[in-house]
């Protein structure tokens, strides 16, 4: 008797929790297939500028999934840049607007317009590896820690 009621309290702190741990989870395995879908290794860059902008914003196919995005002011025109979902790039250093930046990505059309799925973001003596070089997302392996090197 005493273990049921211990289970059943388990269940009434922690289920809403693991519940919520595992929908996250389920999500971010949709947004890894979705990047890695739109990333194309024939089409790799780097562009050069300053940020004028980071904002989160809603995934089209998952309005519950969010992403942060920049723009970038180059000497050619403003490029906007996907970088990750919100739950991994909050555990990274963050971006801001005015930072002078150097990425590498793939360039894409995003709703009929180019951007750049950045594989890698470089400020200062900071570099952020976002993909590999095959486009897969280094959120799939969360797990194994900080991707920053200093």
């Amino acid at each position: 008797m005493k273990k049921l009621v211990l289970s059943l309290g388990f269940i009434v702190l922690f289920g809403p929790m693991i519940t919520i741990v595992w929908a996250q989870q389920r999500a971010a395995k949709g947004m890894n297939n979705q990047y890695a879908r739109q990333y194309n290794v024939n089409t790799v860059e780097t562009i050069e500028g300053d940020v004028i902008d980071v904002a989160n914003k809603p995934s089209k196919k998952n309005a519950a999934m969010m992403g942060v995005h920049m723009v970038v002011k180059t000497s050619s025109g403003t490029v906007p840049v996907h970088l990750g979902p919100v739950w991994y790039m909050s555990q990274q250093e963050a971006f801001r607007k005015g930072d002078h930046v150097v990425i590498t990505g793939s360039r894409i059309s995003f709703n009929g317009a180019p951007a750049i799925v950045a594989a890698t973001v470089k400020r200062n003596q900071m570099t952020l590896q976002l993909r590999d070089r095959n486009g897969f997302p280094a959120w799939r392996g969360w797990r194994m820690g900080n991707r920053m090197n200093r």
